[in-house]
């Protein structure tokens, strides 16, 4: 086995669902490796979307009286077919017995979380693997604060976007967005010194660009 050509293992490898991908990481210390890559990630996220295949629906049990519990439940297609149908419980990285933790977005597995604007993470549901994100303060009172994720193919990067907008002197309509990249590779934020012309604020839709409104309090 030592001399099987890796190339060809990660071919064969990357075509197996997820949780079973994850368990042949106990073979050996080369396979270990060989999986715990982002070249054999990418293969397998590649062949994933190439097949149409290791997809799973996301459910989000939300709790607005603070009686239950706040968690996070995976459920594979395929699954869908079978007479019973048990989803799987997920240990959420933000998990908190006040806030429902949102999804913010989703890319390639990867999902984009939060609970306040000041807690953000990047989560990995298969391997549980998660980053938080550090805090860029935000001074400004009355804000819409929107944030974007996704994958940057020519840099071969994630990234989130956040943009924040506030309303600029007295004058209706008036407004001025503070948008910022904050780049996975290099685990840091950047601005973007360019002026954002449009104003953004949309409905509370898990999955999708989320806008957070910041009072005065």
């Amino acid at each position: 086995m030592s001399t099987f050509p890796l190339d060809v293992l990660a071919e064969i490898l990357c075509r197996l669902p997820v949780d079973c991908a994850l368990r042949c990481r106990c073979v050996s210390r080369s396979w270990r490796a060989l999986i715990d890559s982002a070249e054999f990630a990418k293969l397998h996220v590649n062949y994933s979307v190439k097949t149409n295949s290791n997809l799973r629906l996301m459910l989000r049990k939300v709790d607005y009286f603070g009686y239950g519990k706040r968690c996070f439940y995976s459920l594979d297609f395929d699954s869908l077919n079978s007479r019973v149908v048990t989803p799987k419980e997920l240990t959420n990285p933000l998990m908190s017995s006040e806030i429902n933790t949102k999804i913010l977005g989703s890319c390639n597995g990867l999902l984009l979380i939060s609970n306040t604007v000041d807690e953000i993470a990047l989560w990995n549901p298969s391997t549980g693997k998660y980053k938080k994100i550090p805090v860029v303060g935000i001074t400004e009172n009355h804000v819409h604060v929107n944030f974007g994720f996704g994958y940057d193919v020519t840099n071969d990067d994630y990234k989130v976007v956040r943009i924040v907008q506030f309303e600029k002197g007295s004058e209706k309509g008036s407004f001025h967005s503070d948008v910022m990249v904050f780049s996975l590779r290099s685990s840091c934020w950047r601005r973007v010194e360019e002026e954002l012309p449009y104003y953004l604020r949309y409905e509370d839709q898990p999955g999708e660009m989320i806008s957070f409104q910041r009072g005065s309090s």
